[in-house]
């Protein structure tokens, strides 16, 4: 598959993720879902699902209040996994990636909802005015949704066909202290996510089983798939020994 090829279904991807996030909300957006469909698509699955969960655990419990937009992990994990697979860059250049795309997804997503969506809606509020149906539909989904593919699709696309070895270079020039830096951070960003997410997880009964995840994979050097099969088997006993007893 040729690499105009492979960024542009990259690039429809992610225009259907945000769009996906904007409607549908199948979590297809997910870091952890992006990167392994982006290295599925540029012929290195291993490196996106590693890029993809590294991404999914710096933005873990991040989330917008308000009009407050926080850096953006569709776009963010795209590129950095597509830069990390042409460039053969390993996991901190693709952290060091993600985090500086983010802002840049950010800044998009600002706009997008501070100036575009709002744009649309007064036009929806005039079509609702005049009872017209086929402009509702249009200014309240068609043409806001369109405008994924120009705000996130299109920036994708030239990053991966035109600028991946220009930001490669970049990359490159940037000293170790900074790399190290940014990576540094990242993995605090995933620590302070998990840590606000286990902090919403009120009933205790269940801390034992993140106790054993935590074991597994700090002593037993367990990857991400084999505690997720591990998280399996606990919701299956769990089930049958707890839930299935009390229904009896």
């Amino acid at each position: 598959m040729s690499l105009f090829l492979q960024a542009l279904l990259v690039a429809v991807f992610v225009t259907i993720a945000f769009i996906d996030s904007h409607m549908a909300q199948t979590h297809i957006f997910r870091p952890i879902v992006v990167g392994p469909v982006v290295g599925l698509i540029m012929g290195d699955v291993a490196t996106g699902f590693t890029v993809g969960v590294q991404v999914e655990m710096m933005f873990l419990a991040v989330i917008f209040v308000g009009t407050a937009n926080p850096p953006d992990p569709t776009i963010s994990t795209a590129i950095a996994t597509g830069i990390a697979i042409l460039g053969g860059g390993g996991t901190e250049t693709a952290v060091a990636t993600a985090l500086a795309v983010s802002v840049i997804g950010q800044m998009a997503t600002t706009f997008q909802n501070s100036i575009i969506n709002v744009f649309f809606m007064h036009r929806v509020e005039a079509a609702v005015e005049k009872i017209d149906s086929r402009g509702i539909v249009l200014n309240n989904t068609i043409l806001p949704m369109a405008f994924n593919a120009v705000l996130y699709g299109l920036p994708t696309f030239l990053a991966i066909y035109l600028g991946a070895d220009y930001v490669q270079g970049i990359i490159d020039a940037i000293p170790d202290q900074i790399i190290t830096g940014l990576s540094v951070g990242g993995n605090m960003i995933g620590a302070v996510g998990f840590a606000l997410l286990l902090s919403s997880i009120k009933a205790r009964k269940f801390w034992p089983f993140f106790l054993l995840g935590f074991i597994f994979a700090s002593y037993f050097g367990m990857n991400m798939v084999g505690i997720a099969l591990v998280a399996v088997v606990g919701v299956a006993m769990y089930y049958y020994f707890v839930l299935a007893d009390d229904k009896r």
